[in-house]
């Protein structure tokens, strides 16, 4: 072997040991993040309302936008927001509102933790008033919250695309 075939081998090796040394950064949640997957919505009032569609995510609780998708990948609704302004286009009609909780609500029938949500998605723990989150099965991309009170319960899941 020739001094500069070891020299390269070296070379291999000492890139190989630092690469098996390197610890992998964790995944902090941005205020440009964004999700994709599947939720589902029980309503559990009389009669028990249920919405399940794929969802897009992106952006912060502060400006953002999620579209809901069908079983084939159309569009069923989008919802966007900032500060002080939130949109809802569904069924060819679009809704202005100064309340995103507003119009979340009238799409799925339930007032929905969109703040919490990011949070959750994130794997971290968040309160949101009434609701009680899951999150042991995170790694997953499974993530259940229930609400009791103020009635009527809902029970939210989402399954997150990997």
């Amino acid at each position: 072997m020739t001094l500069q075939v070891l020299r390269r081998w070296s070379l291999c090796a000492w890139l190989v040991l630092l690469t098996a040394c390197a610890t992998p950064q964790p995944q902090v949640s941005t205020p440009g993040a964004d999700w994709s997957g599947r939720l589902a919505i029980q309503v559990l009032k009389e009669p028990p309302e249920s919405l399940s569609a794929g969802f897009e995510l992106q952006g912060s609780a502060q400006s953002g936008q999620m579209v809901l998708l069908s079983p084939i990948g159309t569009t069923l609704a989008r919802l966007q927001w900032r500060p002080e302004f939130a949109r809802l286009e569904q069924g060819g009609q679009q809704i202005d509102s100064t309340s995103l909780q507003h119009l979340a609500k009238g799409l799925t029938g339930t007032e929905l933790p969109i703040t919490a949500m990011f949070e959750w998605m994130a794997g971290r723990p968040a309160d949101a008033v009434g609701w009680q989150v899951d999150l042991s099965q995170h790694a997953q991309g499974r993530i259940t919250a229930e609400r009791r009170l103020p009635a009527p319960a809902t029970v939210l899941r989402i399954a997150l695309d990997r």
